[in-house]
């Protein structure tokens, strides 16, 4: 790996699948010391931290993973080590993680309008938040999203959600982030063939605000870019079937 990033999950893989076993020692002391300036040449061209994420999920995840490039070197030392499968390791050593399923389309809902993205917090404690418009960053987190093939507009447990209707278009009912209930309603959406994402429950399509800081719900407009969203569609071949 390049410098630091991705080797705190490379380490966990290793350790369970490989026949080893992590613990916590609750009277253990760690001590992490910063330097005042990093002494690695760090690249502008390359994100280090994405690179060796990226690696780490090819060597370890299986079928989980996307492509990444060669890393023979890395699955011969696990082939050597006799190393369990990943799916015994979501199974054994941390069950409690829910899998994403598979994806209609993937990663940030850009608009067409403008250099804006949709942007929100899932944790559980920014539930009932709403959903709002900011400067694409093109870095995820925030503004990483999935359709589902359920209609689900989601990011871990945390889904899209508007329970207004057609006499609440342009008010003050946003659309917000509440927990996936997998019962479609509220949360079904539907991003169709002019990048439109249409909300069947209020007839309602989504749009940026004029100000580029809200998310509105509104009647759907062909003409208006506002109403429309670039996001990357996905061969449903491509996604883990979970």
């Amino acid at each position: 790996m390049d410098i630091w990033g991705g080797e705190n999950l490379e380490l966990s893989f290793r350790i369970w699948m490989c026949g080893g076993t992590l613990v916590i020692a609750p009277c253990s002391h760690v001590g992490h010391i910063f330097r005042k300036r990093s002494p690695y040449k760090w690249s502008s061209e390359i994100n280090i931290l994405v690179k060796n994420s990226i690696r780490v999920a090819e060597v370890w995840l299986d079928e989980y993973k996307i492509d990444y490039g060669d890393v023979t070197s890395r699955k011969l030392l696990r082939e050597k080590l006799q190393c369990k499968s990943f799916k015994w390791y979501l199974t054994e050593v941390y069950p409690e993680l829910s899998l994403p399923p598979d994806a209609i389309a993937l990663g940030e809902i850009r608009n067409f309008d403008g250099d804006f993205c949709i942007d929100a917090d899932t944790e559980p404690n920014h539930f009932n938040e709403p959903v709002i418009g900011y400067t694409c960053h093109n870095e995820g987190g925030n503004q990483f999203f999935m359709l589902t093939t359920t209609g689900e507009i989601r990011r871990d447990l945390g889904c899209l959600d508007y329970s207004g209707g057609v006499a609440d278009a342009n008010k003050n009912d946003k659309v917000i982030v509440l927990a996936c209930h997998g019962e479609e309603g509220n949360q079904y959406w539907i991003y169709n063939e002019h990048n439109q994402i249409y909300h069947p429950s209020s007839n309602l399509c989504m749009a940026l605000s004029d100000d580029r800081e809200h998310i509105q719900m509104q009647a759907c407009d062909l003409t208006n870019k506002a109403h429309k969203w670039s996001w990357k569609r996905q061969p449903l071949n491509e996604t883990h079937n979970t």
